[in-house]
């Protein structure tokens, strides 16, 4: 009796060990499972972040005097500078609304430039037989925005009263209280030839009235007016830059798409600036 006793509770043991095995290895099959998982998850983005990114193919230099509005090569001075991109080799389309840019010099300024959600930041345009094309601004992913009123009286503090040819601001106010703002392109200019002084007339303008970097996004050859850049395009993306680059002096371009591979390029200006537009090398 004793024995059948002591038999039956080694059987309730050993059916003990069994389900905790079990139970144990369930775990640890699930627990491997998802550990693969998030790796190949993991592996993807990574393969993704390393694939996806544009190349500067070459990169200009201009010499925009913004106290006359003219190109000028006796100024001596780069105060747009333009990178011509196309994306990498295998690269996935990239939307230019969701790629920021950081630009240093030697003498320590930093010019970031990247779209907002609350105001536009760049103008978009295509060069045709030698003149610009300006569709709009670019903004909330389309590239012929003409106009955008926003309704945040703190975004609306940063932009100034200002009005021209080119861009204007309206504010509204109810009783003495702001409450909303409008910033737009001036509908005479848009769709219409326009020389590549009006082009930085427009960045000059979009500044004063209180866009801190503004850029304009030209594309060179294109398939179709997109905020996307795709295969076998090329766009060159010309930026304001309110203190320019000296001669002699050392600059930087770092190009991030997000979750993307980060192009750069950099040089220093030459000695002597001879024209201007000025041809500052490439890959």
């Amino acid at each position: 009796m004793v024995r059948a006793q002591f038999g039956l509770s080694t059987l309730i043991i050993l059916i003990a060990i069994i389900v905790t095995a079990a139970v144990a290895a369930g775990v640890i099959i699930y627990t491997a499972s998802s550990l693969q998982s998030r790796a190949l998850q993991t592996g993807a983005q990574a393969e993704q972040r390393i694939t996806t990114g544009m190349q500067i193919t070459h990169v200009f230099g201009y010499q925009y005097d913004s106290s006359n509005g003219q190109l000028n090569n006796y100024l001596q001075k780069i105060t747009i500078l333009g990178p011509v991109v196309s994306l990498m080799p295998g690269s996935n389309p990239i939307n230019f609304e969701y790629v920021s840019t950081l630009i240093t010099d030697s003498k320590g300024n930093i010019y970031s430039y990247a779209p907002s959600q609350y105001y536009p930041t760049a103008i978009y345009g295509v060069l045709q037989g030698g003149s610009f094309i300006i569709t709009g601004f670019m903004f909330n992913n389309q590239v012929n925005v003409l106009n955008v009123t926003i309704d945040n009286p703190r975004v609306c503090s940063i932009l100034n009263n200002f009005t021209n040819q080119y861009i204007y601001t309206n504010f509204t106010y109810v009783n003495g209280t702001l409450v909303s703002c409008t910033i737009g392109l001036n509908s005479s200019i848009v769709g219409y030839p326009l020389s590549i002084n009006q082009v930085f007339q427009i960045l000059q303008s979009m500044n004063k009235a209180g866009i801190q970097n503004p850029y304009a996004i030209i594309g060179l050859s294109i398939k179709q007016e997109s905020v996307y850049l795709t295969t076998g395009e090329l766009y060159e993306i010309m930026y304001y830059l309110p203190n320019g680059l000296s001669t002699n002096e050392n600059y930087n371009i770092q190009i991030t798409p997000i979750n993307g591979y980060t192009a750069q390029y950099g040089g220093a200006i030459p000695a002597v600036l001879a024209q201007s537009v000025i041809s500052l090398g490439g890959s």
